[in-house]
């Protein structure tokens, strides 16, 4: 229980701090941001809106085929399309250790009894679409190489790029996956189930089909979530090449993955880093805002789901329970 308060409160700490720190450099700008967002045109962020639910669907279907093809549980897209939206609720109404992943995944393994495979398909799902957005940032940076791009970020592109190759070889390849079973040593008591996870995220291997229609879905949610984003800079008049949003939207999503509270702060300050100098620190800050105005109107709608579907009813104690494999 303490670790669990410490670690809530860490996260909120960084959250807090982060948003201080931006608010601080972005003290002499109060004026511009004011006027961007009183500025901001509604109908273009009800279209940012839009295309950042199209996007969650999308990526629905793609837990769906995920879910369909291991014969974790039968769902229809409904169903995947409302856990979607109640992850984005758990994500940012809830700071506890259950995140939307873990709300996700329990609800399917109701549905089947299977908790290991139904934890291992939520994930599959999550890094397929990671991957999808890396790898689509390193093709546009190759159709870039003439163009001046800021070297920072294209060593970030390589090094993210590398990573996530290196984590498919490592999970597609036992024989290279043992060269690192000496960290194992290192947890210990998790080794068992470190190992099971493994064996059931390898097991996706054999599905080709699978890889290839679940990738080929995600590229099209990629292409709503960064559709989103343009529309929300178009909104308050600050155009973002399509081409720069697929290339530095990776590294902002990499960096929201640090510990914090969904992100929050994380993702508000990289915003102002990547796409400043592309529209001016003030408009990418406002940028920041609309897009988390966004997410949290996906939360509602998460959350009005959640209260209003009697099966998707359950304890969190009972969740939190369920998120130790």
């Amino acid at each position: 229980m303490a670790k669990k308060i410490l670690s809530i409160f860490l996260k909120a700490f960084i959250s807090l701090a982060l948003i201080i720190i931006l608010l601080y450099m972005m003290r002499d700008k109060y004026a511009q941001i004011l006027s961007a967002i009183k500025g901001a045109n509604p109908v273009f962020m009800l279209l940012g809106l839009g295309a950042f639910i199209l996007a969650a669907i999308v990526a629905s279907a793609r837990l769906k085929l995920i879910v369909d093809a291991q014969e974790v549980a039968r769902v229809t897209l409904a169903e995947t399309v409302s856990l979607t939206l109640i992850g984005y609720f758990f994500n940012n109404f809830l700071p506890t250790s259950i995140g939307g992943d873990v709300a996700k995944a329990y609800y399917l393994s109701k549905k089947s009894s299977k908790k290991l495979a139904s934890f291992t398909a939520v994930f599959v799902d999550r890094a397929i679409g990671l991957f999808t957005m890396i790898m689509m940032a390193a093709a546009a940076l190759l159709f870039m190489q003439n163009q001046i791009i800021d070297t920072n970020i294209r060593y970030a592109i390589y090094t993210i790029t590398a990573c996530s190759l290196i984590a498919v070889l490592f999970i597609m390849n036992k024989k290279f996956a043992k060269k690192f079973s000496a960290v194992l040593a290192l947890v210990r008591p998790l080794e068992e189930t470190l190992r099971k996870i493994y064996n059931a995220m390898h097991l996706y291997k054999d599905h080709t089909a699978l890889m290839i229609k679940s990738l080929a879905i995600s590229v099209v949610s990629q292409i709503f979530f960064f559709m989103s984003i343009g529309i929300l800079a178009g909104g308050i008049g600050a155009a973002i090449p399509p081409m720069e949003i697929l290339i530095r939207m990776p590294i902002i999503s990499a960096l929201s993955l640090l510990p914090s509270i969904n992100g929050l702060g994380v993702r508000e300050g990289s915003t102002v880093v990547l796409f400043g100098p592309i529209i001016g620190s003030e408009n990418a800050f406002v940028v920041g805002i609309l897009w988390f105005l966004v997410t949290l109107v996906t939360s509602v709608a998460g959350g009005l789901v959640y209260a209003f579907s009697p099966q998707f009813k359950i304890r969190l104690g009972d969740m939190e329970k369920s998120a130790r494999i």
